[in-house]
Formats: C-alpha cells, structure tokens, sequence
C-alpha cells in the first residue's frame, strides 16, 4: 500500500494496488452488462448469442491480458545499498536491506523473451498500422456471421474486441508491473535469507568448533570458558557438528596418555556439560554416559557425580526405549563399590548397599559383553568385591528377565 502526498504536502488517502485492479475489474463487468442486454432483446436466441459475445470478450480480454504481461514483465537488476535503500523508500518496502547486493543473477529468459516479442509486435504494429481498421472489421464480420439476425451485431462486436481487449491489456500490464514485481523481489529476498542462515550456521559451526577445539587442549595458564558460554555457543551448532564435538570431546577423555590428562579432562567435563544444556529434551543419553566416565577419571575422582550422570544415562535409555547399553549398569556397580566404605576396609557391604550393587550386575551379567568388561583392566575392584561379599556366577545369573 502506498499513500499519495498531494503538492500541499498533506498525505492523501492510502492508496490500494487491488483497488486499481477492482476498478478494471468493474469497467469489465460494465461491458459484460452491456453484453447481456443486448442478448436479451431476442430472448429465443439469447443463449447463443450470448454465448458467443462472451467468447469473444473472453478471447479479447485473454490476448489483451497476454500482451499487457508481456509489457508489464519487471526487470532484473543490480543495485548498490544506497540505490536499493532509495527505491524501497519509495516504494513505501521495509525489505530494502534484503534486496541489494545479489550474490548471483536470476534467470532472465522470460525478460528477454518479453523484449523480444514487445519489439516486434511494436514494430510490426507500426509497419501495420494503416490496414488494422480494415482487418478489425472483416474480423468483426466473420464473427458477427452467427448474429445475422441482430442489428449493429458487428459494431458490437467490434466494439467487444476492441473494450475487453484493453480492458485486458491495462488488468495484465498493471498485474505483472505489481504483484509480479513483488513476487520476483519476495522470492530474491527468500533466497538471500537463506544464504544468509546458512552463513550464520557456518559461522556459528566454526566458532563452537574453535571454542571446544580450545577448551580440550588449553594449557594451564589458560582458564575454562565459563559453562553458559559453552553451553550458549555449542547450542547454536548444526547437528552434524555437535556430533563432530561429541568425537572429539570423546577421544580426548580416552586419551589417558596425553601428559596433561587432568587439565583435559576438565575441558572434557565442562564440552560433555555443554552438549547435555543444548539437549533440553534429553534425546542423546550418551553425553550422560560419557559425563559419568569423565568425572570417574578426574583427579580426585568425582564417583557421586559420575554416579548420578550415569543414572540419568540409564533412565534416558529405557525412556527413549533402546535396548542394549548394559555397560552403564557395569559402571554404576563399579562406583557403589568405590564409594561403599565396608569395601574400602575390606568388609562385605551392608544388605542394602550389596542389593543395589548386585542388581545392577546382574543385569551387566546378562549381557554379551559381560566378559569383556570383567576382564578389562581395572577391574580387581569388582572381583575383589564379589569375594568379600560370597557372591558366585550362580548369584549373578539371577532371575530370568521378564522383559
């Protein structure tokens, strides 16, 4: 919508691009009136001649239509932001910021074409401009054959081609000058949004990338970037690149040969932290599990953490319904027994603390990578464990599962 300013200065009223289009609209129906009135002077032909007028305004109005779009086809150019900013000004547009600076040249050939065929129809208009009364009579004769009857049929008809066919001209000219232009402009502005989102992502990708590539490998005069600045710049990542921080985070806390161990581990923890605020809906329980592993190698040992975050993993699994991941109840065991005093001055534990521990066995017990687990380097404690508390393979195999 665009206001008009009168030479007083003062605004007019709002002036609408529809409105224009209904005034063509209703000057057609005017004739189309006229059309029906005239039919109706003979009522027992009226439905064939008016059958035929209306073919004839239809066909009129429809090659109008076509030149007037072809002369009204908007053209694509380049401009710089001061011109772009200028032009939406006055065209009354708040999208001038998304419309200057194309990165590439839209296709043109429908411009070109409407070039063409104005050229020439111009061109030829003009060599022909003398013989077009003639051959708009013998073509309003030829269609006025089928009202011989009618008196002025072929004035009428005439008259038809020549009202509806400009009637046509102006309804497509002002539709391709209007709507055209603003699909053209909406769908450039689309396209440079999304080549604007997708720069935004990749440079968003690259710092998260940057900033955890930091954190794991920062030195000791180096501090942690604070938890909500990791959590806030991993959030803003793609997918593929959380997942990207996940390996790398994952392979830097097996990394147990690295001489500043400790100091990576707590990159580690801070990364593993991170992705779990950027999943607020808990759909990876691997980032709990990885957590839990990382807090058990820090230096102290951090087992009421790892314990918890191992917990957590395990009920995000059996939420999300995945089967398998018996490893973390392997896990959970290990860090009961590690935090179970009785176990620290060799005695059995007590009833409560040995149930819980041995649930959680013998669900690890179940699964196919018990052996690999239990022999896994590291694991005295577990063993050891099960001989101060008289616990046999019997005692692990348990009850059958009932799910």
């Amino acid at each position: 919508m665009r206001n008009n300013i009168d030479p007083a200065g003062a605004e007019s009223s709002p002036f609408s691009y529809d409105t224009a289009l209904g005034r063509i609209g209703t000057l057609t129906l005017i004739g189309a009136g006229v059309i029906v009135v005239y039919a109706l002077q003979k009522v027992s032909t009226a439905a064939s001649v008016l059958s035929l007028e209306f073919m004839i305004a239809g066909a009129s109005a429809a090659v109008g239509g076509l030149l007037g779009f072809l002369f009204g086809v908007p053209h694509t150019r380049e401009i710089e932001p001061s011109q772009s900013r200028a032009a939406d000004q006055a065209d009354g547009d708040n999208a001038g910021a998304s419309r200057n600076q194309m990165a590439y040249r839209p296709n043109t050939s429908l411009e070109q074409i409407s070039d063409w065929l104005t050229k020439i129809i111009v061109g030829v208009g003009l060599v022909q401009i003398k013989s077009m009364p003639g051959e708009l009579r013998r073509l309003a004769q030829y269609l006025a054959s089928g009202m011989t009857d009618r008196p002025g049929a072929e004035s009428l008809v005439a008259a038809i081609i020549v009202f509806f066919a400009i009637c046509g001209f102006v309804f497509g000219f002002l539709w391709a000058r209007i709507y055209l232009r603003r699909w053209f402009k909406e769908a450039d502005q689309d396209e440079v949004k999304r080549i604007d989102e997708k720069l935004r992502q990749l440079e968003a990708d690259a710092k998260a990338l940057a900033l955890v590539t930091q954190q794991l490998n920062r030195s000791a005069e180096h501090s942690l970037a604070s938890d909500a600045e990791l959590a806030a710049t991993i959030g803003k990542s793609s997918a593929p690149v959380k997942t990207q921080i996940f390996d790398l985070a994952r392979k830097e806390s097996y990394n147990f040969a690295a001489p500043d161990f400790d100091l990576r581990i707590e990159g580690v923890i801070a990364v593993f932290k991170a992705l779990i605020a950027a999943d607020p809906r808990q759909r990876f329980h691997r980032n709990y599990g990885e957590l839990s592993y990382a807090y058990s190698r820090s230096k102290p040992p951090n087992l009421e953490e790892a314990e918890r975050d191992i917990t957590i993993a395990m009920e995000v699994r059996d939420r999300l319904g995945e089967r398998g991941w018996k490893y973390y109840e392997f896990r959970r065991a290990r860090y009961r027994i590690q935090r179970d005093p009785n176990f620290r001055q060799k005695k059995p534990s007590a009833p409560d603390v040995k149930e819980r521990i041995l649930q959680d066995l013998q669900t690890a017990f179940r699964d196919k990578g018990w052996e690999t687990w239990f022999n896994e380097p590291g694991q005295n404690n577990i063993k050891e464990w099960l001989t101060l508390n008289a616990v046999d393979e019997e005692a692990l195999r348990g009850p059958a599962e009932t799910s």
